[in-house]
């Protein structure tokens, strides 16, 4: 069965060799992108993590009982927008973004896939210029989230139906993305929001062991977890997993910071990433009186700032943006450096505790 297997494989190369070299006579690919030169923090097994990705997080949450979307022709609108992704990400791509960060749940993943396959039938990039991220292991959350993208039942689940559901989210990730492997997988929470489940820990335990078995099978070049506090990653070790997390992907900016997660990951070596980095943006930190100081200063705008001071940390960094503007200046954190005078302004800042509203990593069990 493997030999004739392998001559299938075989003459199914040669075919798409052959007719590679005919279209190659009528036709020219596109010039190479010219990947930024964005320095990559090392991970513990040695691969080299990019520090600066695109995110695709896109979403319209404004609306309430009071207030209507953001969407004009659509008031009553509340969830993900992942069409804004074609756009965003080609931008990204073109200006030499190489890391991009996703999640079955954000419902980017196809889009992601459908603009990387564009990239790679014209030539102008390869699947190794670029390094993705992505997510699984996510709860419901009623009114936002879809069934397929989550886990509705993950409270009531036991270990044996997490695996096989871990597993089947990690295939669906590979077939939207149109790859073979992902550069980093991670757990996106440790449990359901604010649960306290006395099974969660069991729980984590089996997706982890899957994240553990693709890294084997090279399906992940690294796997990580997100929103998880030392707590989390301390169980995880002690009930059997074999691997430590090589990232923690947490929320983090000038005003939201998890220190003794950030003090716990630095001292164990693993790397983190820093989620929502510009807070609430203009409504917020981005109008922050310190922030505008130190931008007018340095002739920069306030989001460089507020990004270059979590990559001086040693975050790597994932904002969000849809504009070509904004997306050129969150690419530009490493022509400038912050002061240890300005640092300790930005964080000092860090005690209004503002964040985009998620539950804390310690309000799950």
């Amino acid at each position: 069965m493997i030999k004739l297997l392998a001559s299938v494989f075989a003459a199914l190369a040669a075919t798409a060799v052959s007719a590679n070299s005919s279209s190659c006579t009528s036709s020219s690919s596109a010039s190479k992108i010219e990947l930024s030169n964005v320095p990559t923090i090392r991970l513990s097994n040695g691969v080299e993590m990019p520090a600066v990705a695109a995110g695709s997080c896109f979403r319209d949450c404004s609306k309430t009982d009071t207030n209507p979307s953001g969407i004009q022709s659509n008031p009553n609108f509340f969830g993900f927008l992942p069409e804004k992704t074609y756009r965003s990400l080609t931008l990204a791509l073109e200006m030499g973004y190489t890391h991009i960060d996703t999640a079955l749940v954000y419902r980017s993943q196809k889009q992601i896939g459908a603009v990387l396959a564009a990239k790679f039938i014209s030539g102008e990039l390869s699947r190794e210029d670029v390094f993705i991220t992505s997510k699984l292991f996510h709860g419901d959350m009623p009114g936002l989230t879809r069934r397929g993208s989550t886990l509705p039942t993950l409270d009531d689940m036991t270990p044996d139906e997490v695996t096989d559901a871990i597993e089947a989210q990690f295939e669906l990730i590979l077939e939207e993305l149109g790859v073979g492997y992902v550069d980093i997988m991670l757990l996106h929470w440790p449990a359901v929001m604010d649960s306290k489940d006395p099974g969660n820990a069991a729980r984590r335990l089996a997706a982890w062991k899957v994240l553990e078995k693709m890294y084997a099978r090279g399906q992940a070049r690294s796997i990580g977890v997100s929103n998880f506090s030392e707590h989390h990653i301390d169980r995880l070790m002690e009930d059997g997993a074999e691997i430590l997390p090589m990232v923690n992907q947490i929320e983090a900016s000038v005003y939201k910071s998890w220190e003794n997660i950030k003090a716990y990951c630095d001292g164990r070596g693993i790397k983190l990433m820093a989620y929502s980095p510009l807070g609430l943006g203009k409504e917020s930190l981005l109008n922050d009186p310190v922030v505008t100081s130190i931008a007018r200063s340095k002739g920069l705008a306030p989001s460089q700032v507020a990004l270059r001071y979590l990559v001086q940390q040693g975050y790597a960094v994932l904002p969000l943006s849809s504009s070509e503007e904004r997306l050129r200046l969150n690419l530009d954190l490493f022509s400038f450096s912050l002061t240890d005078d300005e640092m300790e302004k930005l964080s000092a800042l860090r005690t209004k505790d503002e964040g985009i509203g998620l539950p804390s990593p310690y309000d799950m069990s």
